[in-house]
């Protein structure tokens, strides 16, 4: 078996066990989830995604296909997007849309980015986010119950200043939502930059696949996971 290292962690984050979910957060995770998309979709694989922080980026998944030897534009035609700029939006699509899609172009691989960025919105009660955060996620249980790879995708704990960095003027109340996404996925693959280092950790529940001592990294240019990326 190849040692394990960061892109072949995140490929494994496409295969959850049956009925569960999986996780990428950090700096760089969505960048480095569509870069694993290429392998699904060279196995001619349909896939779902719904895009809930502006970050979907058919070019990065080009790039990993074209690099494997596939054609980009053959890989893109399996990929379906939707997007969502509310925490509602998103409740609507992964209630009735992604269901609907998964059956109609008969996927087994939903990718969702950018969940808890959604949340971030201060206008929107305390009671009323947690309320469609719970339906979030039943009905992201429902569907990997059903036998879909589910895999959320996002960046790390949002901030609650705002900057260029920030999610939005988050309130402090809503970094809850995010780590209970690190909670309820297995495995889950967490990211973080500290200047030009980039370190990962790859947990799951029973047994780590592997926790690579901090600075692994050193050295890895930062191109590889540009900054402010997710």
């Amino acid at each position: 078996m190849p040692p394990l290292d960061m892109e072949r962690a995140s490929s494994l984050c496409l295969s959850p066990s049956p009925g569960k979910m999986a996780g990428i957060f950090g700096d760089g995770a969505c960048g480095l989830a569509l870069r694993a998309l290429a392998v699904p979709l060279l196995r001619a694989e349909a896939v779902v995604a719904v895009d809930g922080a502006g970050r979907f980026d058919p070019y990065e998944i080009s790039r990993a296909v074209r690099a494997r030897g596939g054609d980009g534009g053959d890989a893109l035609s399996r990929i379906r997007v939707s997007r969502a700029f509310t925490c509602h939006q998103m409740e609507a699509l992964l209630s009735r849309r992604l269901p609907e899609a998964l059956a109609r172009f008969d996927a087994r691989l939903a990718l969702v980015l950018g969940l808890p960025e959604t949340f971030a919105d201060a206008d929107v009660p305390y009671a009323e986010a947690s309320r469609v955060f719970r339906n979030c996620l039943s009905a992201l249980r429902r569907i990997a119950r059903g036998g879909t790879r589910v895999v959320l995708v996002g960046k790390g704990e949002p901030s609650a200043s705002v900057g260029p960095r920030a999610v939005g003027p988050a309130p402090a109340d809503r970094a809850g939502f995010f780590r209970h996404l690190v909670r309820a996925a297995d495995p889950v693959l967490l990211l973080q930059r500290e200047e030009d280092v980039v370190t990962w950790e790859l947990r799951r529940r029973e047994g780590s696949l592997a926790v690579p001592p901090r600075g692994a990294f050193a050295g890895v240019p930062a191109a590889r996971v540009a900054p402010g990326e997710s």
